[in-house]
């Protein structure tokens, strides 16, 4: 990876070629959306770039769109994706290059997430309405789902029409909290990477730090309630990306943990696996999230011994 960056960052030519690709892996790799904003961040945090952070999301965001146009996404679709895969990046790649923090980023990106879904639930009329026809189109994959959850566990077959009726109903939530996600990982490769070049760690004293903040914590509760008492569709949406910004702080507070406690990674290795085998993700993310939310109120890191080297949060 550290010589992936040295490559990409040599000069104009290969930086430019290195967005188009990286756009293009982005489509076909499982995972791999993040890689173009990656690259972005990576330049708008150089202090010399050979290709300017706008020209490389220009770039990514071109070649996105090409290939989705030729997958058969129409005009629309497709400049809406590119965008969401790119644009977010460059925002938060130069808010850091200004000298704002890793929180700050983190926080900003989850208000950003929080609008959008507001925006949506105004300008649509029918929101779950825009993911029906792609539901209905995977009836045939959600059938032989049905099938094997009837196999293994309940022995009642759901019916395809209420699992088409189910699923785009939070959708626009889970596609937002993806989004955010995406884009936090596009941050954080892009701010390893830069620490990387520079022989000096940004990325894990940042991440161990990462948090969203009491404001975003309270907004999170009034949320909840209005999604519970009320089921405002746009609250149900909104608790999918407080939950993800949760998580993505649970993971921070076990990162500090292992620092603190000089403990072997081997653990950690085994949180993130169980945190993407499905019968596991679940629990993980919820236990995760509700580290996460305590650690707004009762900071949990503050509570851990001194990282090692005698500097609390400090290492690679």
């Amino acid at each position: 990876m550290h010589r992936l960056a040295e490559w990409l960052t040599a000069s104009g030519s290969r930086a430019f070629v290195g967005a188009a690709l990286l756009a293009f892996l982005a489509l076909l790799l499982p995972f791999g959306s993040w890689l173009p904003g990656a690259l972005v961040v990576l330049l708008a945090l150089r202090p010399a770039p050979p290709l300017p952070d706008w020209a490389a999301a220009l770039v990514a965001g071109v070649t996105l769109a090409w290939w989705l146009l030729l997958a058969g996404a129409g005009p629309v679709p497709s400049l809406l994706v590119s965008a969401a895969l790119v644009a977010p990046a460059l925002v938060l790649g130069r808010m850091l290059r200004r000298g704002a923090s890793l929180n700050l980023a983190f926080q900003v990106a989850t208000l950003a997430a929080l609008a959008a879904l507001v925006v949506v639930h105004v300008v649509l009329a029918d929101p779950p309405g825009v993911w029906r026809p792609i539901v209905e189109k995977l009836a045939g994959e959600l059938d032989r789902v049905a099938t094997v959850m009837s196999n293994v566990g309940s022995g009642r077959r759901p019916q395809d029409a209420n699992l088409i009726e189910a699923l785009p109903a939070r959708m626009w939530g889970a596609v937002t909290w993806l989004l955010l996600l995406n884009t936090m990982v596009a941050v954080f490769v892009g701010l390893w990477a830069t620490g990387a070049l520079a022989r000096v760690a940004q990325l894990g004293p940042a991440f161990r730090r990462l948090k969203t903040g009491r404001t975003l914590a309270a907004l999170a509760i009034v949320v909840m309630l209005l999604a519970a008492a009320f089921r405002f569709d746009v609250a149900a949406d909104a608790a999918w990306v407080f939950l993800g910004a949760f998580v993505l702080q649970g993971l921070a507070v076990l990162h500090a943990a292992r620092d603190a406690l000089g403990l072997n990674g081997a653990w950690l290795a085994v949180t993130y696996a169980l945190l993407f085998l499905p019968f596991t993700t679940i629990f993980v993310m919820g236990a995760l999230a509700v580290f996460g939310f305590i650690d707004n109120w009762i900071p949990l890191r503050d509570r851990l011994p001194a990282g090692r080297g005698g500097k609390r949060n400090g290492g690679p």
